[in-house]
């Protein structure tokens, strides 16, 4: 249940807000930079996720817990959509806040068309938390350098 500001009334959850990313961008381009050294196998760089969001390839969303960069990906052969979480941090560093706000992940997904909700993270601890909520493993990705 939500008051009229979109905060719910059970848990102080803050419905996100739609950001433009240029006014945060000096909050915004810290956590991106914490990601990446947290993740080295990662290839964008934060100026990537500003020009994806200005272009309106990916969106920023916005709460006290975090930030949330998501995308649509439609299946080339089914046209499918998808929610893609591509970026999900929270300033609570380990906190899995994202994944407890399903039901306005949800609402989201279903007013973009999106058949499915998506996302990848390699901290192993997510496994357990998510799969109590409900989702599912699809797939890990595991990858090696070819020798030159």
């Amino acid at each position: 249940m939500e008051d009229t500001e979109g905060r719910s009334t059970t848990n102080d959850f803050v419905k996100p807000v739609l950001t433009d990313i240029r006014s945060t961008w000096n909050i915004i381009k810290p956590g991106l930079e914490s990601i990446l050294e947290d993740n080295p196998s990662l290839t964008f760089i934060p100026e990537d996720v500003f020009s994806e969001c200005v272009n309106e390839r990916a969106f920023l969303f916005t709460s006290p817990v975090g930030f949330l960069v998501l995308t649509i990906e439609v299946d080339r052969y089914t046209k499918d959509k998808t929610l893609y979480m591509w970026i999900a941090y929270t300033y609570n560093k380990g906190g899995h806040e994202w994944l407890a706000h399903e039901d306005w992940i949800e609402a989201l997904a279903k007013e973009s068309g999106c058949k499915y909700i998506e996302a990848q993270s390699h901290v192993p601890e997510l496994e357990p938390y998510a799969k109590k909520l409900g989702w599912s493993l699809d797939t890990r990705v595991y990858r090696r350098k070819v020798n030159e």
